[in-house]
């Protein structure tokens, strides 16, 4: 994808992989909106390279179509977005302590908030008559490609962004939007806490932020035959495109893209 002189929005912008993102958009020459729950936060970060900062709350699908709105107005465009903003909650892992109402902002921010993303950047593209050569990316995690015991409700969400992302990403192709995921491990952002000690000290290595922004280009670079991919981005590693197993059945003939506008 050819990014100077585009623009681009990135939510959990303000901090960690959403931060290192947007940074990494602007030195590429991209205009970038900067969305996150801290207005305050988002504005400082855009402000550093000149784009614009808003506050958004990706829960509310009202907050989130005023935000694209506000991004296309902005600038006149929107040719990229980087729906990154992501939680975990605070409880043991046993799901029979479980608060309801912990669950519904887990699910919310995690899940939600990408498929009202989806949804805002689709229709602004389509608003905007952007052409070709667009793309949308989530933020999921590794937790979205293997069971993660510790917070089943964190790895429920992320296995939903990742089959989410994988199922639209055939039916937006023939608008020329590319679709991929970004599934990291272990990084330090907010939903890694002040855990970083407890995880070292166990031998698991803690990624930068910026590593994830790397993977974000090379997802970016991706010829558009490989949409739909979810690149995993490791420790020492270069992002790499995560095969998935076929399953063979009667049922695929039922599985095609679908038709639309």
């Amino acid at each position: 994808m050819n990014l100077a002189g585009r623009v681009a929005l990135v939510t959990g912008g303000a901090s960690g992989i959403g931060r290192a993102t947007a940074v990494r958009l602007a030195a590429e020459g991209m205009q970038v909106c900067v969305v996150d729950i801290d207005g305050s936060a988002a504005e400082e970060v855009a402000e550093s390279f000149g784009g614009i900062g808003l506050r958004c709350d990706v829960t509310d699908p009202d907050q989130v179509d005023a935000t694209f709105a506000a991004c296309a107005a902005g600038f006149g465009r929107l040719d990229l977005a980087f729906l990154n903003a992501g939680v975990t909650i605070d409880w043991s892992g046993d799901i029979g302590s479980l608060d309801v109402a912990q669950y519904r902002r887990s699910v919310g921010v995690n899940v939600d908030g990408v498929v009202f993303g989806v949804r805002a950047a689709v229709r602004t593209m389509r608003s905007l008559g952007a052409g070709t050569d667009l793309a949308i990316l989530a933020t999921a995690s590794l937790a979205g490609l293997m069971p993660w015991h510790p917070d089943p409700v964190y790895s429920l969400g992320k296995h939903g962004v990742v089959g989410f992302m994988r199922s639209v990403a055939p039916n937006l192709a023939a608008e020329s939007i590319a679709v991929h995921t970004i599934c990291p491990g272990i990084t330090e952002t907010g939903v890694l806490g002040d855990r970083r000690p407890l995880v070292e000290r166990i031998g698991v290595p803690v990624m930068e932020p910026d590593a994830i922004a790397e993977a974000v280009m090379v997802a970016l670079d991706a010829p558009a035959d490989a949409t739909g991919t979810c690149w995993v981005a490791q420790y020492g590693k270069p992002a790499w495109p995560m095969v998935f197993a076929p399953v063979e059945s009667p049922d695929s003939r039922l599985n095609v893209p679908v038709r639309l506008r």
